[in-house]
């Protein structure tokens, strides 16, 4: 099946790191499956910024190199993948000493422009992965759109995390014919099923505590939704610059107790908040289909998320409920629903079987060859 495909290079900034050791693991999961068809070479670009901070943390891998590349802060962020190309230009003699088959570029902006430059020294079969902000975010503005319209037309094939991504490339001038919707999948052994207590009321978000995540209106419903019923809890679980003033409002309100925030913890740690909480909550301002969406119906855990990106494609009835974004009020009601609401556990776990990892790997593995 692969004699002509064997040893796969791929590029991306959205790898786990030492110090970051719970980042995209939905990407680990998926390379280490592509491992045992493939020899995988891994770049992790970073920026310079991170890796001088980080460097004594570093750990050398025979198969996985790290690339920190310099940019201007906050600005001109249209030249960071002539940044990063001109990075990748010192990583050729590792390339080519690993003699890649094939080149995977995973995230849309700035990464796969670069990596696209660095294959007309290589000339290999070049692949791309989008996921979400880096497609969404990116398009918005008309130089970065121009460079995603120019670049990744010479991939052979992008794999797309929803429906709605590889609408958002054809829309920029991406042949239709490269896009190929590839649903991510979810790990069994992390991701499973319990016995919920029916004596509480737990909410659960995991994500980036950024404001485009939602946190401000799932705070704000919460906090309102909690002077009206006093079992409630939210445990809220991620890294970000939002962590402090989020712990000063729990305290403000006399939440401590019950507005939870936990900061980035394991992924197994994390499966079990997903797997005890009666509702997964995110309110997103923009995604593709994140991956907590899938664990959760894995979980059997039904979500309330906002209607982008590719949300709508994955959240049906019997799984969750849909919102409107940056509504706080709308989501305070959704949240009041779902709990009035009977749930059934085995529609939740029929539709999550949609989401498999073996699917998604045949399904790359059949594109590449």
């Amino acid at each position: 099946m692969l004699t002509k495909l064997s040893s796969l290079l791929i590029i991306t900034n959205l790898y786990p790191v030492p110090w970051a050791p719970n980042r995209a693991s939905f990407n680990k999961q998926q390379f280490d499956l592509l491992s045992e068809h493939l020899q995988i070479n891994l770049i992790v670009l970073m920026p310079w910024t991170e890796w001088f901070q980080q460097r004594s943390f570093w750990k050398k891998h025979h198969n996985i190199i790290a690339c920190p590349y310099f940019y201007f802060p906050k600005i001109g962020r249209r030249f960071v993948p002539f940044f990063q190309y001109l990075s990748l230009l010192f990583m050729l003699p590792w390339i080519k000493k690993s003699k890649p088959t094939a080149m995977l570029a995973s995230w849309c902006f700035p990464d796969a422009i670069a990596a696209a430059k660095l294959n007309l020294h290589l000339k290999l079969p070049f692949f791309v992965k989008v996921h979400g902000t880096d497609v969404n975010e990116n398009c918005q503005y008309l130089p970065r759109r121009k460079l995603i319209k120019n670049w990744l037309s010479s991939a052979k094939v992008i794999f797309c995390a929803s429906k709605a991504l590889g609408d958002k490339l054809v829309d920029t001038g991406i042949p239709q014919e490269k896009i190929c919707v590839n649903y991510n999948g979810v790990n069994p052994k992390i991701f499973f099923p319990a016995p919920k207590k029916k004596s509480i009321k737990k909410l659960v978000f995991v994500g980036s505590l950024i404001p485009t995540k939602g946190v401000n209106e799932l705070v704000i419903a919460f906090i309102n939704l909690s002077k009206r019923d006093f079992e409630v809890t939210l445990d809220i679980i991620g890294g970000g610059p939002m962590i402090e003033s989020l712990k000063k409002l729990a305290s403000e309100h006399g939440l401590i107790e019950r507005m939870k925030i936990h900061g980035s913890i394991p992924l197994k740690e994390v499966a079990g908040f997903i797997r005890r909480a009666n509702f997964l909550v995110l309110p997103s301002y923009r995604e593709g289909v994140p991956n907590v969406l899938l664990e959760s119906f894995a979980s059997a855990t039904p979500v309330i998320a906002t209607n982008v990106g590719g949300i709508p494609e994955v959240v049906t009835e019997d799984t969750g409920i849909i919102v409107d974004a940056q509504n706080s009020v709308a989501l305070e009601k959704a949240i009041e629903n779902a709990f009035e609401r009977n749930w059934v556990t085995d529609k939740i776990l029929q539709h999550a079987k949609t989401f498999d990892w073996q699917r998604n790997i045949n399904n790359v593995l059949e594109h590449m060859v």
